[in-house]
């Protein structure tokens, strides 16, 4: 295969040397493990007749090194049918979650938008099963020769070297991935995307920060500040009951994506549900208020944890990748909410076009996942949702979302930050 050359992009906003570690870090100062100008280069690529599925290619590609050899990692890829549009296709990198794998039938839903894809394996597996357009119901799980090392638990390897570090191959692996598709002659190189599904989501999080070449990113369920989830299948791996104070410091510097997410200044669309199970409002919240760039929460209240529904459930997906690469229409944008002093009537401007619009609100405390939530509806006035009854003085979060319906189906999901009241 011929490689496309093109010019490699400096990180020019790494605050110390890659092999600074935390405890020379200030506070709130992010460590770069990752040789970007490395991955940023093209990587070697090794064909394979393992995993076969219609209308892909199927190959490995060359990750970071582990244990003084590079790892081996599969994927497939596949473009639209018929002749590129002038400059190449736009192209989408994905990035599955956890017990997932790469899946064919992502790539063929990105295609079926007019985009090229890639969707790779980020355990050091092998396709496995028979979901989402896998076949020939492989065992799931089954590692090959040159892989890199698997995700255990959440961050159950803290204690192992970086390089040796799931999290540290994830992230290589999704750069990488980027690189690959630079160097393809059919590819326009500024019109590649980049999104991820609930560990995914958090994997190219952290990627936004580190690899500015990326058009935009959508992360799905997943975020960044997860040590300050309140769900205990997240709490329990951070202090006091994991983690030491120095492997802690080492985490938050290096591998959440708070640390990242400052230096990320493509735009960003966060898709999630309301009361998502994994990955609490509050923390994706959070995460889109804290890029350099233009960020943007599209919440569809009900919308189901998972691989499949994470890209087949929200059309404001291929909506948004459309408006940045293809000059589509812009999704709607809600600004953060507030209630009128003393009176409870909740209000926010916003642009685009809306058909309704809703208050979100709980008066429960605890868990985020086990609150309840309730809603009032908004009318909307030249530019402004306003609530059409006072939110109760109990609220302790609330949000505005709206939406569009066509066709008896909704689009054009749209929301504004959690606002949270402290009691």
């Amino acid at each position: 295969m011929k490689f496309r050359i093109f010019p490699v992009l400096a990180i020019l906003l790494i605050p110390m040397p890659p092999h600074a570690t935390a405890a020379d870090a200030k506070p709130g100062q992010r460590v770069i493990p990752w040789d970007v100008l490395a991955l940023s280069k093209p990587p070697v690529m090794h064909p394979t007749t393992e995993r076969p599925a219609k209308g892909m290619r199927s190959f490995f590609y060359e990750g970071a090194d582990y244990k003084g050899k590079p790892t081996w990692v599969f994927a497939y890829y596949a473009a639209p049918e018929g002749k590129p549009p002038e400059g190449g296709w736009p192209a989408v990198v994905c990035a599955h979650g956890g017990g997932g794998t790469a899946y064919p039938g992502w790539v063929r839903t990105w295609n079926s938008h007019g985009y090229a894809a890639i969707a790779m394996d980020l355990e050091g597996h092998l396709p496995g099963g028979n979901a989402h357009g896998l076949e020939g119901n492989a065992p799931v799980g089954a590692a090959h020769p040159n892989a890199g090392p698997a995700r255990i638990d959440w961050f159950g390897d803290r204690a192992l070297p970086d390089k040796e570090q799931w999290f540290h191959h994830a992230v290589a692996h999704v750069i990488r991935a980027n690189s690959l598709l630079h160097s393809f002659p059919e590819i326009n190189p500024k019109k590649i995307g980049l999104t991820g599904i609930s560990w995914g989501g958090t994997t190219v999080s952290t990627v936004a920060g580190i690899d500015s070449r990326f058009a935009f990113v959508i992360p799905v369920y997943g975020c960044g500040f997860i040590h300050e989830s309140d769900n205990p299948g997240l709490a329990q791996w951070f202090p006091p009951k994991n983690m030491t104070d120095a492997q802690f410091a080492d985490y938050r510097a290096k591998w959440d994506p708070s640390a990242h997410l400052p230096f990320a200044k493509m735009p960003v669309l966060w898709v999630t549900g309301v009361a998502d199970p994994v990955f609490q409002i509050d923390i994706v919240s959070k995460s889109s208020k804290s890029t350099a760039g233009p960020s943007s929460l599209c919440l569809r209240p009900f919308l189901a944890h998972g691989h499949g529904n994470g890209w087949e459930d929200a059309p404001e997906i291929y909506d948004f990748a459309n408006n940045i690469v293809k000059g589509g229409p812009a999704l709607p944008k809600v600004e953060r909410p507030a209630p009128d002093t003393g009176g409870g009537i909740v209000r926010a401007k916003y642009t685009g076009e809306f058909s309704e619009a809703w208050v979100y609100f709980t008066t429960g405390g605890g868990l985020w996942k086990d609150r309840k939530w309730q809603f009032i509806q908004c009318n909307l006035d030249k530019g402004e949702l306003v609530s059409r009854s006072p939110i109760p003085a109990t609220t302790t979060a609330y949000l505005i979302y709206g939406f569009r319906t066509v066709g008896g189906g909704r689009n054009n999901h749209a929301s504004s930050e959690v606002v949270v009241i402290k009691k």
